[in-house]
């Protein structure tokens, strides 16, 4: 006996054809209550894509723009289902679901951009002390790095000292402090400070950060009494 087919499985592929194909799979999972899995199975099995939408693949010829007197869309742009008129229609297009919705939950502002490159850059630095740690002078690392086989048999070692190590690690975290660095000053720019004050603000990076921090949450604050 056949499975009953899932009620889910034609309300989803409703809930992407009224967005005019346009609805993140996940978003349609997450409203369902399936998984993004199961709903990407169901697009292929159903062929969403060959669905045609009314006014798709038209042989009428439009003329660009509204038509002449037509005043209804005065001041109120394209329509919010036109492709023309989304905000990231050309990674929509392109780029794999996965990363544009990584793009879609960005933020729009340069500020909070940079803010997060600020975060992340600094969880790295933390995180590498864990990866790069080296234990003692004794700490070696020696690794096969090639076998030969057939006619001529052979192996390959790369061996990498403690000091070897230290001397990577020591110089990786530099490059990634001058990065840092570069970042915190970007963001004290895009505040309103002087490249010169900025520059000389970053150079003390950690307590530029914190003052940073403390103006952000002071404002986050602000928001939040003038909700109330």
């Amino acid at each position: 006996m056949a499975r009953p087919r899932s009620p889910g499985r034609d309300k989803a592929r409703q809930l992407w054809l009224e967005s005019g194909k346009s609805r993140l799979l996940k978003s349609i999972a997450e409203e369902l209550q399936v998984s993004e899995e199961q709903v990407r199975k169901w697009k292929n099995q159903d062929k969403w894509d060959k669905v045609t939408l009314p006014n798709e693949n038209s042989n009428i010829t439009k003329q660009k723009g509204a038509q002449p007197g037509n005043k209804n869309a005065a001041g109120h742009g394209a329509p919010k289902k036109n492709s023309n008129a989304e905000k990231h229609g050309l990674f929509r297009k392109y780029l794999p679901e996965e990363t544009f919705s990584i793009i879609e939950e960005m933020p729009d502002s340069p500020l909070e951009i940079v803010w997060h490159e600020i975060q992340i850059q600094y969880a790295a630095i933390i995180r590498s002390q864990q990866i790069m740690y080296v234990r003692d002078k004794e700490d070696k690392t020696i690794e096969k790095v090639e076998e030969k086989k057939g006619n001529v048999l052979g192996e390959s070692w790369e061996v990498q000292q403690a000091w070897d190590k230290q001397a990577n690690f020591l110089k990786a975290q530099s490059t990634a402090i001058s990065t840092l660095k570069n970042t915190v000053k970007d963001y004290l720019e895009l505040e309103g400070a002087t490249k010169t004050d900025a520059k000389e603000q970053a150079k003390n990076w950690k307590e530029a950060v914190i003052e940073i921090a403390k103006r952000r949450k002071e404002k986050a604050d602000g928001r939040a009494d003038e909700r109330d």
